[in-house]
């Protein structure tokens, strides 16, 4: 639903744990900030250094304002179509418009131009992503990163194991399971329009360090499982070179699978996108583009095809017995929840969406619903073409048209699978550079990552994570890190879920961080209900053990919807000044319904699905986070600007006079004389 009510703000609700401690004598001068957060606090006499500004002590749970997003930032409705218009000085570096900086574009210039490497200042050299990607370039980047293995191996999988005929429904049940996390996804994305995803909303909801860990759930994501797309697209390749084209089997493995665990094939697929990404950002975009339609053209003539030659007593029964009904369904429909993976790299290029409070909703809910309903009819296709007993895990649609006779239709979809799977590596190498950028511009990574040439391209970035995709995809198997991987994502799915709540939820007055403790509760619940579920044993103790955890969780969640009321401003009772956001009256935002349940209910069928998972996976993601928490507490927590600058500002915050006629200025902060203390 669209929300286009004006949230209300006051300032005396602000719950500010950092406490600025100054002289009264001192006169105060009121100044406007500086929206880069290297802000320098000027008075009548001289500059608070920055050594002044750094906190006494780390905190791993700092929670980053807002207003203290680069590109967050609200104008009035008539200049919508110009709002992400940017300038760039005459070294090509953007000049941000928005109205939370008060500087002129000379004064911006000048401070962009000094060379600086401190953390305090190493934000305000960092340039801004140009905003380019319109709806279509979203939902190609949506698409083309989740169509994938799903349609091709999965749909083969699902119907010969576990569905049968029924393999439509079990689609359709694992897409509504991904509508109860995307709608969170669509929110939180046209709220924070901000490159990064998961990692920025659980930096503005929960902290730093829960933001490392969920961007490096991210990486997961982006980056190894491009890694692995790239080497299973180096094996089909041997796969059609042999079968389809009957090339010289003794050629083939001698220079394609040369054995040692080596792929040249992923090689040269992972260094191709690489290159065409430093080429340039229009040239990949229009590649993106063009393959993403290409594939969803080739689905759609398999499912047509398939509809064409349905045979409805390969229908008959369409719940068979032998495969337990709707309990196969339901496993059917576990295992086709991981098609649905990859919708969420819309989020990770909102930096750079055209009109991104309308467009990166419409791209999430879009893109779901084009992947559902190609699922949805290429399984029935499938299911209609052969028997479901006769249908092959790995190649389900070439041998299907070929177990009718339609040989060249085989062969075109054998060939469309080999031409089109490479497009998911590019995406991967598309956004994993956007999460390099957006921890780096928080000081999470070193500066490099974030340093975007005139032309808008991340070039450093690029050549870094497109050697380690090459070098994982070139030789690291994926036997064993398949699990690995989609225990991250789900992971990161669940967080941006509690993300949520605790933007549109708040702890009651005198108990803070009691919404916290009990999404972290109902987190901990789920998963142990999920475990005792899948894994318990199966006899009547076990049954009722399982039916008690999950009474439990249901009643934690329901409390939490209780004796949490719903925020009055989107960000709610944050413990971190100025996370409050102010809405234009006639801004439209996409707004969840039912929260907390739809959260909830998301986060559980997350936890469901990770317990589906060898449990050697999980182990290696708790590893994982363990390596990930120590170069944090090594690196980030050292180098990151929330832990060096402080994300508060001193002094009461207020709102610009301009507001009154429906232009959004974030807080100015007065500027204090003398030295403060935050404790």
């Amino acid at each position: 639903m669209w929300d286009t009510t004006a949230e209300e703000e006051d300032n005396d609700d602000f719950n500010i744990t950092s406490q600025f401690q100054y002289n009264d004598d001192d006169d105060v001068e009121e100044e406007e900030s500086d929206y880069n957060l290297s802000s320098q606090f000027q008075s009548n006499e001289e500059l608070v250094s920055s050594e002044d500004m750094i906190p006494h002590t780390s905190n791993p749970w700092l929670r980053k304002p807002l207003w203290a997003l680069e590109d967050w930032h609200h104008n009035d409705d008539n200049n919508n179509d110009d709002r992400h218009q940017k300038d760039h000085n005459e070294n090509g570096i953007e000049m941000t418009s928005s109205p939370l900086v008060h500087e002129t574009k000379e004064q911006q210039e000048e401070q962009i131009n000094e060379v600086h490497h401190t953390p305090q200042e190493i934000q305000a050299t960092s340039t801004t992503l140009p905003r380019h990607l319109t709806l279509l370039d979203l939902i190609s980047i949506g698409v083309g990163g989740t169509i994938g293995s799903g349609i091709f191996v999965l749909c083969g999988l699902v119907a010969k194991k576990y569905a049968g005929p029924s393999t439509c429904l079990s689609w359709t049940m694992a897409g509504g399971a991904a509508f109860l996390s995307g709608c969170c996804y669509a929110e939180l994305s046209g709220r924070i329009p901000h490159a990064g995803s998961s990692y920025v909303y659980a930096f503005v909801s929960m902290g730093e360090l829960p933001a490392f860990l969920t961007g490096s759930c991210l990486v997961l994501e982006f980056l190894v499982s491009g890694s692995a797309v790239a080497r299973s697209w180096g094996d089909k390749v041997v796969e059609w070179l042999t079968v389809e084209l009957h090339a010289d089997k003794e050629w083939v493995y001698a220079y394609l699978q040369p054995g040692y665990g080596i792929n040249p094939m992923a090689f040269l697929v992972s260094c191709s996108t690489t290159l065409l990404l430093l080429g340039g950002v229009k040239e990949s975009k229009m590649i993106t583009d063009i393959f993403t339609w290409i594939k969803v053209a080739l689905v759609l003539f398999m499912a047509i095809g398939g509809l064409l030659l349905l045979d409805t007593n390969n229908l008959q029964p369409f719940m068979p017995p032998e495969l337990n009904g709707w309990n196969g369904i339901m496993r059917g429909a576990t295992t086709s929840f991981f098609g649905y993976l990859g919708y969420d790299g819309i989020c990770c290029v909102a930096g750079e969406a055209i009109n991104p409070t309308v467009n990166l909703p419409k791209a999430v809910m879009y893109t779901l619903i084009i992947v559902t309903a190609l699922y949805v009819v290429a399984a029935l296709a499938l299911t209609g073409m052969q028997n479901y007993t006769e249908i092959s895990v790995e190649s389900g649609f070439p041998e299907a048209f070929a177990s009718r006779g339609v040989m060249w239709a085989a062969q075109l979809t054998a060939a469309g699978e080999v031409i089109t799977l490479p497009i998911v590596v590019l995406i991967s190498g598309v956004l994993q550079p956007r999460l390099q950028y957006a921890l780096a511009r928080d000081g999470l990574l070193p500066h490099m990552f974030c340093e975007v040439t005139p032309a808008g391209n991340l070039r450093k970035g690029t050549i870094v994570a497109g050697t380690i995709m090459t070098f994982i995809a070139t030789f690291v198997p994926f036997e064993y890190l398949d699990d690995f991987v989609s225990a991250g994502i789900l992971v990161a799915f669940s967080i941006t879920n509690s993300s949520l709540v605790i933007m549109r939820r708040e702890s009651p007055e005198n108990t803070p961080f009691y919404l916290e403790k009990l999404l972290l509760l109902f987190n901990g619940l789920s998963f142990l209900s999920a475990v005792v579920s899948v894994h318990g044993p199966r006899n009547i103790v076990g049954k009722f053990l399982a039916f008690c955890f999950i009474v439990a969780t249901a009643a934690v969640g329901f409390w939490i919807s209780w004796s949490c009321p719903s925020s009055a401003v989107f960000g709610g009772k944050s413990i971190t000044m100025g996370n409050h956001k102010r809405d234009n009256g006639n801004q439209q935002y996409f707004q969840t319904p039912f929260v907390p349940l739809i959260p909830c209910l998301g986060t559980f069928i997350n936890w469901f699905l990770i317990a589906q998972l060898d449990f050697l996976g999980i182990f290696l993601l708790l590893c994982y986070f363990s390596l990930a928490t120590m170069f944090y507490f090594h690196y980030g927590a050292k180098n990151s600007f929330g832990n060096n600058i402080g994300w508060d500002y001193p002094g009461d915050l207020g709102l610009s006079e301009d507001n009154e006629e429906g232009n959004n200025h974030a807080p100015s902060a007065t500027c204090i004389e003398n030295k403060y203390t935050i404790t």
